[in-house]
């Protein structure tokens, strides 16, 4: 993104949680987790869960909770609940602390697992879903594409993360593959209609008819 770009941005898109911009400037230059996600992605994701009014929302790659707060700050206002997902341990710990402490621990269903068993297990339940945000391992997006697409409800919408990885810098070439695959096949399918932003690292959003 463009310098002057993201600096006007960054004078409207703040942080609406004091525990949000602790997880996100805190864990700057870690090389063993994944990045907590841009404060515009957060809002983002808080914007399409009021402007929605989505009370159903699964989250697949907890973290250490930064998208989860988020989230769970938007299901308040709605009256939901967040089903967040991880399988790391140390960084579930991590989460874990940090949910609790923002105090939004009521609004969030915590799930220690695979993020393949866990859709197959969701949806063996018959649930349904008014919003799926993935941002787990790029590899299993395509994997566990045909469960999620089964796990959203007609007239909900899956936000998946990271979509512009192809393209972007300093991303390696297999994650750059993977995502690929998962924008090619997500536009291609007649059941969603898809579109791309290109903010944070890209992200497609794709409405079920």
């Amino acid at each position: 993104m463009d310098k002057g770009f993201q600096e006007y941005l960054d004078q409207f898109v703040e942080f609406t949680s004091q525990y949000n911009k602790e997880i996100y400037y805190g864990n700057q230059g870690r090389d063993d987790i994944q990045a907590p996600v841009e404060p515009e992605i957060g809002r983002f994701l808080a914007f399409i869960v009021r402007m929605t009014g989505a009370r159903k929302v699964l989250e697949l790659g907890t973290g250490v909770g930064n998208s989860t707060i988020w989230l769970a700050e938007a299901v308040k206002e709605t009256g939901g609940n967040v089903t967040t997902v991880d399988n790391h341990p140390r960084t579930w710990k991590e989460a874990t602390a940090n949910i609790e402490k923002s105090g939004l621990g009521e609004y969030v269903t915590m799930t220690h697992s695979d993020a393949d068993e866990a859709v197959r297990k969701l949806r063996e339940q018959n649930l349904q879903f008014d919003i799926i945000f993935q941002d787990c391992a790029k590899y299993i997006y395509t994997v566990i594409y045909e469960d999620v697409a089964a796990l959203v409800r007609k007239g909900g919408i899956i936000v998946a993360d990271d979509t512009m990885f192809p393209v972007c810098a300093n991303v390696r070439e297999n994650l750059g593959r993977h995502m690929d695959r998962y924008n090619r096949q997500m536009f291609a399918d007649r059941r969603f209609f898809s579109t791309m932003l290109p903010i944070g690292h890209g992200m497609t959003l794709s409405w079920k008819r």
